[in-house]
C-alpha cells in the first residue's frame, strides 16, 4: 500500500502523541517514597544522587491541539532520568527509597539506600566518579531549635511590648507578604491561626499526619500570624500575612517538641515555596551544610525570597546551615528582648531577637511558653513581612539594615514614613 504525503504526516502526528503520551506521568501521579526514608536511625546509610536533566519543565511538543498535549504531573520525571537511577540501582545494588525532579534547579534527585554489606564511603567515592551522576552526597539531618517550659500561663507576650508592636500595626500587619513555614505541620484548627493558614502541603504524611504532633510548627506560625483582635489568646507580628505551612519535619517522641528533617524532605518543601514564590522562607532549624539544599537557597535568594533561618546554639560541623549562608539571614536568641544585628561581610547576615519564654500557640487550642532560637527567627520573619508590606522591593539587605534599629524605642517611627526607604548602608566599620 502507498501513502500520500498528507496521510504519511498524519501517521507520523500519531505516532510522536503515542510516544509522548506514554513518556508523560499522569498530572495526579503521587510522589512515591518508601518509609525507610524517615527512619533517622539508618540515615546514615541514605544518600541522594542528582544530576542534570534538561527534559524538567519541558511541555510535550508543539500546542498543536491540547486534547493531546499537556503539562507533565507536579512530581514528573522524565524516562531517561529514571532510566538512569534503574541502571545506577543496579549496577551499585543500592535500593532506590524515592525519586523526583527539583524542577527549579533543573536537576532529578534520587534517594538510595545502601545495604550493610558494602561501604558507604566507597559507594560514595565510586559514585561521584561515575560521569552520569552531578553530585552525590550522604543524607543530612536537621533540628528545630526550640524547646517547652513548664511556667504557669501567663497572658504576657514579652517579645512585642519593646518594639511597640500596637502603634506599627495602626500602619502595617503584613497584608498580602507571604510567608512558607518549612517545619513540622501546623494546627490550622487552632484559634488564633483558623483562617491563617493559606495553603498546606505534607511531605511526610508516609510519618504521620497527627495534629497533635506539629508542636514546634503551630509554635512558630502563632508568633507570626495569630489573630490580632478577637478577643482571645495572643496576636502575631504580622497577623494579615497568608502562611504557607510545609511540613517537611518529624516528631521523635509523642507529645515532646523535638523533631527532625532530612535533605530529601527540606528540598521538597523549599523547590515549592521557590515555585510558589513566596516573599519569606522561614526556617527554624539548623544542620550541617547540604549541597542540595545549598543549590536551592540560592536560587531562592537569587529569586528574591527573603530567607531566614535559626542559627545553632553551638559552632560545629554538624550545625549553623542554612543560617550561615550567603544571603540567608540567620537569627539567635537573645534573654534581654532587645534586637541586635552584626554584619560579618556584605552576603553573611546575623541579627539577635526574642525568644525567651515566648508566649504562643500550641496543637489543640492551647498556648504556652516556648524558647529557642526557632522563635527569634520566627520574630524575625514577622518584622520582614510587616517591613514588606510597606517597601515589597526591599532585599535581603535592605531587611537586614532595617533590623539593626528595631531594639530601639523608636523603631516604629519607621512604619509612620509614607514612603519607606532604606535608611543605611552598613559596613564592618559600624561594629
Amino acid at each position: 500500500m502507498i501513502l500520500t504525503s498528507r496521510a504519511l504526516s498524519i501517521c507520523l502526528f500519531c505516532l510522536i502523541v503515542s510516544l509522548f503520551s506514554s513518556a508523560a506521568l499522569s498530572a495526579d501521579e503521587k510522589l512515591l517514597i518508601d518509609p525507610q526514608l524517615f527512619d533517622h536511625k539508618q540515615a546514615d546509610r541514605i544518600i541522594l544522587v542528582t544530576y542534570a536533566d534538561s527534559h524538567i519543565n519541558r511541555i510535550s511538543v508543539g500546542s498543536i491541539s491540547q486534547q493531546y498535549y499537556r503539562r507533565r504531573g507536579e512530581y514528573d520525571s522524565s524516562t531517561w532520568s529514571k532510566r538512569v537511577a534503574s541502571d545506577i540501582e543496579r549496577e551499585y545494588q543500592l535500593k532506590i527509597l524515592s525519586q523526583w525532579p527539583i524542577k527549579e534547579i533543573g536537576e532529578h534527585c534520587v534517594v538510595y539506600l545502601i545495604s550493610e554489606n558494602h561501604s558507604i564511603n566507597e559507594i560514595i567515592s565510586s559514585l561521584s566518579k561515575d560521569n552520569r551522576i552531578g553530585n552525590v552526597q550522604s543524607m543530612g539531618t536537621f533540628t528545630i531549635m526550640a524547646n517547652n517550659f513548664t511556667d504557669t500561663y501567663y497572658r504576657l507576650q514579652s517579645n512585642i511590648h519593646g518594639i511597640n508592636l500596637d502603634k506599627i500595626h495602626d500602619q502595617t500587619t503584613g497584608k498580602n507578604i507571604s510567608i512558607a513555614i518549612v517545619d513540622t505541620g501546623v494546627d490550622a484548627k487552632h484559634p488564633d491561626l483558623e483562617g491563617q493558614i493559606q495553603v498546606r502541603k505534607d511531605f511526610v504524611t508516609q510519618k504521620s499526619a497527627d495534629l497533635a504532633a506539629d508542636i514546634h510548627g503551630t509554635a512558630v506560625a502563632g508568633v507570626i500570624a495569630a489573630k490580632a483582635n478577637n478577643g482571645q489568646g495572643i496576636v502575631g507580628i504580622a497577623p494579615d500575612s497568608r502562611i504557607t505551612s510545609l511540613k517537611a519535619c518529624w516528631q521523635l517522641k509523642p507529645g515532646n517538641m523535638d523533631a527532625i528533617c532530612n535533605t530529601f524532605t527540606l528540598a521538597l518543601a523549599i523547590n515549592t515555596a521557590i515555585e510558589m514564590k513566596v516573599n519569606i522562607l522561614n526556617l527554624s532549624l539548623t544542620g550541617p551544610h547540604d549541597p542540595l539544599l545549598a543549590r536551592l537557597i540560592q536560587k531562592a535568594v537569587q529569586e528574591g525570597i527573603i530567607v531566614i533561618a535559626s542559627e545553632a546554639d553551638k559552632d560545629d560541623s554538624k550545625s549553623g546551615f542554612p543560617a550561615r549562608q550567603s544571603g540567608v539571614i540567620g537569627v539567635r536568641s537573645i534573654k534581654n528582648r532587645s534586637l541586635h544585628s552584626t554584619l560579618e561581610n556584605n552576603l553573611i547576615f546575623s541579627v539577635s531577637a526574642p525568644g525567651d519564654e515566648i508566649l504562643t500557640t500550641l496543637p489543640n487550642g492551647t498556648y504556652d511558653f516556648v524558647s529557642g532560637n526557632s522563635l527569634a527567627t520566627a520574630h524575625v520573619s514577622g518584622l520582614a513581612a510587616l517591613l514588606l508590606q510597606k517597601n515589597g522591593k526591599l532585599s535581603n539587605q535592605d531587611i537586614f539594615n532595617f533590623l539593626v534599629k528595631a531594639n530601639e524605642p523608636t523603631f516604629y517611627k519607621v512604619f509612620l514614613k509614607r514612603k519607606l526607604k532604606n535608611p543605611i548602608v552598613l559596613s564592618e566599620n559600624n561594629y
